[in-house]
């Protein structure tokens, strides 16, 4: 598919993703600023899942309030509480810092139980007979933004000026840059309303939930579930960590590692283009098979230079996982339900997940590599639910 194919909003809101892209440079720039201010991994574990406590009945609640009101406003709220979560880490000096970096973390939390406000829009506005297509340049123009920004971003910080006062100046810059992003919501996104009243309780909407997960959904979450937990032991603090303690890593060794990673999306991107969608499932059990063994790899604790092919083929793998795994959702689950399932996966997911970071912490605490060794062994976990799905497919096929 062409780029002038997509419907217009669709471009629009890839676009969006391509302009925040580098932003998300604050995910790793975050603990780095902590972990250099003093907080050991583990405290940064014990933190993270308190933050984690506090936003697992929202997930719901938002995914069954957007269900009947304007998706656009939740994905313009986000803009506004991750801006605002930077200003409290740019002016988190003193000893009002831990309040401020607590009160930030909250706040971005927050922000991200309206994260699966993105796969409804992604949804609604995507062609549902090109879903897949529109799902490659959905990964490919904003994985090469960051290709160009992060090498400049972490050379800036970890190099041409690597003090934490420069690190909390580019938070303060970055929330700037989340303000205009919002504008650019206001003004190019349409408006999306999944349905029209709301006529269902809250108890009628989670028994719908729930059959929706017993039935058409039951193996997509399991599956789903175990190879997002496998990657639970491997969060960003983790990572971030992993290259500061195993090879005296900054900011910059952080962001040539992410490009990496970002790279061998593009090029997965025009592997996946040319894979037919009836090979998705046997796409998806060798992505996760060859991730299983390159997070292997990682917990032996090879050279930087080894590190960063790694990394790129991590990715390549797992960028394939999530274009047929994004597209099996969608395929099963109307427009209509787009918000309530997947607010509602997010919310399982996140009580499933919710004391990982201690669990994740404790782990680097004794050992740096040690959580890539757990999560390969969650990954490999996977492969019997996609075997099964694949088989139902083809009987389904068949009929």
């Amino acid at each position: 598919m062409r780029w002038n194919e997509l419907p217009k909003p669709a471009r629009y809101y890839i676009l969006y993703h391509t302009m925040v892209a580098p932003l998300l440079f604050t995910w790793y720039m975050v603990p780095y600023d902590l972990l250099e201010e003093g907080y050991t991994v583990m405290e940064l574990g014990v933190l993270f899942t308190i933050i984690n406590v506090l936003s697992i009945p929202a997930k719901f609640l938002i995914g069954r309030y957007f269900t009947f009101h304007d998706v656009k406003k939740g994905l313009l709220f986000i803009d506004i509480l991750e801006s605002t979560s930077l200003f409290f880490l740019y002016f988190a000096t003193g000893s009002l810092a831990p309040l401020f970096v607590g009160i930030a973390l909250l706040i971005s939390d927050i922000a991200g139980t309206l994260y699966p406000l993105y796969q409804a829009y992604e949804r609604a506005v995507y062609p549902e007979d090109r879903m897949k297509e529109a799902l490659v340049w959905h990964m490919a123009l904003p994985e090469a933004a960051i290709v160009f920004s992060y090498p400049l971003l972490g050379y800036l910080f970890g190099v041409l000026c690597s003090s934490l006062d420069c690190v909390r100046s580019g938070f303060l810059a970055f929330a700037v840059a989340d303000i205009t992003l919002a504008l650019y919501i206001l003004r190019f996104f349409q408006p999306i309303v999944l349905k029209g009243e709301e006529e269902e309780s809250i108890l009628e909407d989670l028994k719908s939930l729930a059959k929706v997960l017993r039935g058409k959904l039951r193996l997509y979450f399991a599956a789903n579930m175990l190879y997002l937990l496998a990657w639970q032991f491997i969060p960003i603090f983790v990572v971030v960590n992993y290259i500061v303690e195993e090879y005296s890593g900054n900011l910059f060794h952080i962001a040539l590692f992410e490009a990496s990673i970002s790279l061998a999306t593009q090029i997965s991107m025009f592997i996946v283009n040319r894979i037919p969608e009836r090979y998705g499932f046997h796409t998806m059990m060798l992505s996760t098979m060859g991730v299983a063994v390159t997070t292997l790899i990682f917990y032996i604790k090879p050279p930087f230079e080894i590190l960063l092919i790694l990394g790129f083929t991590t990715r390549m793998f797992d960028s394939a996982w999530f274009v047929f795994n994004r597209n099996w959702l969608f395929k099963t689950i109307s427009r209509e339900e787009a918000a309530l399932v997947s607010t509602g996966i997010s919310a399982l997911n996140s009580t499933v997940f919710l004391i990982m970071p201690l669990i994740t912490g404790t782990l680097a605490a004794a050992s740096p590599s040690l959580p890539y060794l757990a999560g390969f062994l969650l990954m490999i976990s996977t492969i019997p639910f996609l075997v099964k799905a694949s088989k139902q497919e083809g009987v389904k096929g068949e009929l």
